[in-house]
């Protein structure tokens, strides 16, 4: 059997073409022949154009060897080349195309050239058994979707030269157990790494940095699933936020149920939607007095904090920020705090005491206290209980005290600085 490659060169073959390569000298325009039974390949232009097909039972399973003279490898360049199965892209190439290599389901190892700066959205799309890639320090953007569905990816490393990761990056990769994020990483688009059910480390270097960077949504953190953050090779346990920090980002830390105990400095003046929701480890948290915001789900589901207190520099506690924290058992909020969000302590269900170190009541959203089942006493002991009498059938009667999730009910005390206030939550019950 002769290939004709189209330039001039023939080879013989015994009839195994299966891992026949070619390298063309010069860019150009070939067509390439095997007996003359098929043509199977199409074009050269700054890239190359690859089809494979079966004729006479064999099958064409391309060594795909990138020369010097390609720079560019276009979109779509070897899309479905399910017999493709090795590529190496020297350091010419700078750029892989859209949808360059999707669907490569036969695709077990790349390796890609120090020269490649960019790779194209959906890239690598589905290119279910290949096990590892490194991606060099000149990559400077990965599209969205580069790798969806990489299934038997088992770790990935991210250069320093890269500032973003796309949204679905590394979505579906359920192989993966271990990424690490360089400190160069500044935003996690959407979905980066949902479905990365397997994934059991986050290897970092800088905690300053991971605070900063802007997650997407909740499945743009890898410690979603993970769940186990790593800074320079140890387990992050007992966290202390550097003091250069100023705000902790949304979803920094959510799930990352390997915390035991969280100190924030006294310069954070913000902590952010779903910053340490889901951190079931974790049993203390100090919120310094420069902390004026705490964000929607905060500490959401911090099922092991036992007690918690809220700083005098506080104005409003977003909904549901201590939603679910069930081992919580006393919580003090600070003079400050005027409203208190929707279900911010609701499903606390270890809560028994409460108490308000302000002046006056704050305004509280609808079910703000709903289910919280222990809760027997509220201190309001800085306020008239004439003050309270006024707000019960309005204010008060919004957040839901004595009210369990179960459909039944139980009577809270509200003590004031002259008197206190018993409700009874029940349809026939009354306050007095």
């Amino acid at each position: 059997m002769k290939i004709d490659w189209g330039d001039g060169s023939i080879k013989e073959v015994d009839g195994d073409i299966s891992q026949e390569v070619h390298e063309y000298s010069d860019v150009g325009e070939f067509t390439v022949k095997v007996s003359n039974i098929k043509t199977f390949a199409a074009s050269v232009d700054n890239t190359i154009w690859y089809n494979t097909t079966s004729q006479n039972n064999y099958t064409f399973k391309a060594l795909v060897n990138l020369n010097k003279a390609v720079t560019t490898i276009r979109n779509n360049a070897f899309r479905g080349c399910s017999g493709l199965t090795s590529v190496t892209i020297g350091n010419g190439v700078t750029s892989i195309g859209n949808y360059a290599f999707y669907y490569c389901s036969g695709l077990t190892s790349i390796t890609i050239g120090n020269g490649v700066t960019s790779i194209g959205h959906d890239a690598f799309y589905h290119c279910s058994r290949l096990t590892s890639i490194t991606i060099p320090d000149s990559v400077t953007s990965i599209g969205d979707w580069a790798f969806l569905g990489c299934s038997g990816l088992t770790s990935v490393t991210i250069p320093n030269s890269m500032t973003s990761i796309g949204a679905g990056v590394f979505s579906d990769c359920s192989g993966l157990t271990s990424v690490t994020i360089p400190d160069s990483v500044t935003s996690i688009g959407g979905s980066a790494f949902y479905g990365c059910s397997w994934l059991t480390s986050v290897n970092i270097t800088d905690i300053a940095k991971w605070c900063s960077i802007s997650f997407s949504n909740y499945a743009a953190n890898p410690l979603y699933y993970a769940h186990n953050l790593y800074l320079n090779g140890s387990l992050v346990e007992d966290l202390a936020i550097p003091d250069s920090v100023t705000s902790i980002g949304n979803y920094a830390f959510r799930s990352c149920s390997g915390l035991t105990s969280v100190t924030i400095p006294a310069g954070v003046t913000s902590i952010g939607q779903f910053a340490f929701s889901g951190c079931s480890g974790l049993t203390s948290v100090t919120i310094p007095d420069s902390v004026t915001s705490i964000g929607s789900y905060a500490f959401s589901g911090c099922s092991g904090l036992t007690s918690v207190t809220i700083p005098d520099s506080v104005t409003s506690i977003s909904d549901e920020a201590f939603f679910g924290c069930s081992g919580l058992t006393s919580v003090t909020i600070g003079n400050s705090v005027t409203s208190i969000g929707g279900s911010a302590f609701s499903d606390c269900s270890g809560l028994t005491s409460v108490t308000f170190d302000g002046t006056t009541v704050p305004t509280g959203s609808y079910s703000c206290f709903y289910d919280t089942s222990s809760l027997n006493d509220v201190y309001m002991m800085n306020i008239d209980v004439s003050m309270v009498q006024d707000q019960l059938n309005s204010n008060i009667s919004n957040w839901e005290l004595g009210v369990n999730g179960d459909g039944t009910y139980h009577t809270v005390t509200i003590h004031c600085m002259n008197g206190k206030v018993v409700i009874d939550p029940t349809p026939s019950g009354s306050s007095s």
